[in-house]
């Protein structure tokens, strides 16, 4: 009987040794491969990060040519006057009849050209910009409708105020000034929110990537609990 429990307390005191070795034993995650983790994950974005890219260049070079070649251009058949879309903060009645006086039916047909050219693509181009920054960044889906809505509220109203401005240079009347000098006024605004708010979104996605939270100073093989 002795024996046996010699034997049975033997057993038990090898079992209680071996239990720490088996937790030493297992896989450790260290500092090095949790940011080696979050370096491979922020290469899987590569892809949708290159065609938001894509994207917001195209908007530039769009933008670009739309408000600095050819309505800054179209100055040259108004003798410097400038149209009515870069009248930020509105205009009279006073400045339509000024622009119109300065502008034959050639040049109104090269301002209609260049609305329904450049002056349509860019407000759609800036709307996908807005989209496809807020479809990356974003996480909400309460927030990336928000930037759906945003993007079409100003696409529709850009459109809309170029529609307004040239029929005010067509029918001077109060009216139509005063609705196309609001509505530039709004398209401005809404321009100005987007611009911030597409860079806001940029820096955070940028920030977010680079930063995981772990401190740089920290020892590469420390392991993480």
């Amino acid at each position: 009987m002795a024996r046996k429990r010699r034997a049975k307390d033997h057993q038990g005191h090898q079992a209680s040794r071996q239990t720490p070795g088996n937790k030493a034993d297992r896989p450790r995650l260290t500092v090095a491969q949790a940011k080696e983790d979050i370096q491979q994950a922020g290469r899987q974005e590569g892809s949708p990060g290159m065609l938001v890219l894509a994207v917001l260049a195209v908007t530039l070079f769009i933008g670009f040519y739309y408000h600095i070649l050819a309505l800054q251009g179209m100055q040259q058949l108004t003798g410097g006057t400038p149209m009515l879309d870069h009248h930020v903060s509105g205009f009279a009645i006073t400045d339509v009849e000024h622009l119109a006086e300065r502008m034959d039916d050639d040049a109104l047909g090269q301002y209609n050209w260049v609305h329904i050219t450049a002056g349509r693509i860019f407000p759609v181009m800036l709307g996908l910009s807005v989209i496809s920054v807020g479809l990356w960044t974003l996480r909400t889906k309460l927030a990336k409708w928000g930037a759906v809505v945003a993007a079409v509220i100003y696409a529709g109203l850009e459109i809309w105020a170029s529609i307004t401005r040239e029929a005010a240079l067509h029918d001077i009347t109060e009216a139509n000034a005063s609705l196309a000098s609001t509505l530039t006024v709004l398209q401005w605004l809404i321009f100005a929110f987007l611009i911030i708010w597409i860079a806001a979104m940029l820096v955070l996605k940028f920030i977010g990537r680079n930063n995981p939270g772990l401190d740089t100073s920290m020892d590469p093989q420390r392991e993480i609990p």
